[in-house]
């Protein structure tokens, strides 16, 4: 069945980059310095390199930075904003040189869990975390991925509402692996610790974490991602490929998948897009219809 949907895959692509000649240009693209952004990305890069362009790929832990370089000209995509909650203010900033282009997924959210088997009862919103009995348990360390800043400012901003500084918890930024490893100790030995998470991140696939209320609206409520771009780029992209990236919707789930892929695999980002997208043949033909 696999071999069937990748021999389906390669001929769509070829009916949709058939008769394209290499254009010769590039294309700029730039995203957050995360693993779904780069999941998000790949999938566009797959569709302008068969197309025939190179791809450049941007990479900043700021989107205030990447917004901005979008605006002047620097790069011709950015993903994602986060509209109208995270990016807003920035966005608001330089409107006037952007284009939204494709909503490519809904619920794009940022929030503190704590995993599943520490009692809802005793933990269900952030305040709960400052209750002493709660205190005596939890790790004071919120540790949090360093290559996410979106994130961590969310976060900042959350400490500081519940005044969960004064209870003692402190925000720790670690490189992946680190992190990575961290949450992966504390899970095995039932240890009670909040974590700062994102969705489509792929921590959400396994359903171990619980997100707690957010009650005071600190950290935001969700948004939806979009394709940026910057208002000159469509003048550059064939008229047919622009349509293309315009129809290419996505979810959190199957960026949270493409993700997963990546990580189990070893894969660079662009592999897995490749293989997900073979194995979702309906979605990609959507995409490259005239219709």
């Amino acid at each position: 069945m696999f071999k069937k949907l990748v021999l389906l895959f390669v001929l769509q692509l070829s009916i949709l980059f058939s008769g394209n000649i290499a254009h010769a240009l590039t294309v700029k693209i730039g995203h957050n310095d995360t693993s779904y952004d780069a999941a998000s990305a790949a999938l566009f890069k797959v569709v302008f390199e068969r197309s025939g362009y190179n791809v450049s790929e941007i990479i900043s832990g700021d989107p205030d930075v990447l917004l901005s370089m979008l605006a002047r000209g620097e790069i011709d995509f950015y993903l994602s904003a986060w509209l109208p909650g995270r990016d807003a203010e920035t966005f608001a900033t330089y409107e006037e040189n952007l284009t939204l282009v494709t909503a490519l997924y809904e619920n794009a959210s940022s929030f503190l869990a704590v995993p599943n088997y520490i009692p809802k009862s005793m933990v269900n919103n952030i305040e709960d975390l400052s209750k002493p009995e709660i205190i005596e348990k939890m790790n004071k360390s919120i540790n949090l991925d360093k290559r996410d800043r979106a994130l961590a400012k969310l976060m900042g901003r959350a400490i500081e509402t519940y005044g969960l500084s004064t209870a003692g918890y402190e925000l720790v930024t670690m490189p992946s692996r680190e992190w990575e490893t961290n949450l992966n100790e504390q899970m095995a030995e039932k240890k009670w610790f909040s974590v700062p998470m994102t969705k489509p991140h792929l921590l959400n696939l396994n359903k171990k974490f619980r997100v707690l209320k957010d009650t005071r609206n600190a950290i935001g409520a969700g948004d939806t991602a979009w394709l940026v771009a910057n208002k000159k780029t469509q003048k550059k992209i064939a008229t047919h490929i622009f349509e293309i990236i315009t129809k290419m919707e996505l979810s959190t789930k199957w960026i949270a998948e493409l993700e997963q892929m990546a990580a189990e695999n070893d894969w660079p980002h662009y592999v897995a897009a490749r293989v997900w997208m073979a194995g979702h043949p309906y979605t990609v033909e959507y995409w490259i219809s005239s219709e």
